[in-house]
């Protein structure tokens, strides 16, 4: 049981660490704003990478997420989200539990990116 025990918090230890290396080593670059999209931009090529859904296990505002959906879309070397929605949805528990939830689509431009504001969007860092 010993053996268990210390086996399971060297794990933990370790673990962590390497997240904490992680999160020092994101906040060190310079991030670049994302454009989220509610629609579909017209009059611009781009080109579709990967849909996107993040939420947080518990309650929150959706602002909350901000930092985690910049940081997915720059992993996947996208420049903006389309057919973003938030809002708050019930979790596994549905009794009164509601939680804040990200969906879209990230996006690559094939040109040079345009005016997040005249796309109508909202630019977050």
């Amino acid at each position: 049981m010993k053996k268990f025990i210390i086996c399971t918090t060297i794990l933990w230890v370790t673990s962590n660490v390497a997240n904490a290396q992680d999160i020092s080593a994101n906040t060190l670059q310079p991030s670049t704003p994302i454009c989220l999209i509610k629609g579909t931009p017209t009059n611009h090529q781009f080109t579709e990478i990967k849909r996107l859904k993040i939420g947080k296990g518990t309650y929150g505002s959706v602002t909350d997420l901000y930092p985690r959906i910049v940081d997915k879309t720059h992993k996947l070397g996208a420049d903006a989200v389309i057919h973003y929605n938030a809002s708050q949805r019930f979790g596994f528990w549905p009794w009164r539990l509601v939680r804040p939830v990200m969906t879209g689509t990230a996006i690559k431009w094939l040109s040079t990116p345009p005016s997040c504001q005249s796309l109508g969007g909202i630019e977050i860092k």
